[in-house]
């Protein structure tokens, strides 16, 4: 009896981080250097495919928090950047340098963006 009460603490948890996904429709960024996406991701992917990579070329996050994002900018910039997202919410972002930037001007675009849907200050 013990196992089947553990199990089903197990299966049930499973489906609430599994069904757990932020609010946030997908968003298409399209500029003269930028190209892609930003969409609410599910909570449930930190267990999975959850990833963050940032490039000179682009920037893959796949349902990973805001603040993790934050973080890396922030020791990429030499600077202090602010979450402004919730501790629950997790996003997937995939933008791409598609003009000629260079590694700095390509992060500061990102963050100009990424300020305009109101994901950090």
């Amino acid at each position: 009896m013990k196992k089947l009460s553990i199990y089903t603490s197990l299966l049930f948890t499973s489906i609430i981080l599994s069904s757990c996904s932020t609010d946030f429709p997908r968003q298409e960024i399209n500029t003269d250097n930028l190209s892609g996406f930003i969409e609410g991701g599910n909570a449930g992917g930190i267990y999975g495919d959850a990833g963050l990579k940032i490039t000179k070329d682009s920037i893959q996050m796949t349902d990973w928090p805001v603040s993790r994002l934050t973080t890396s900018l922030d020791i990429l910039l030499d600077t202090t950047l602010i979450d402004k997202t919730s501790f629950t919410d997790f996003y997937t972002i995939q933008i791409e340098n598609s003009g000629q930037l260079k590694q700095r001007e390509f992060i500061d675009s990102l963050v100009v963006i990424l300020s305009k849907e109101g994901l950090l200050k």
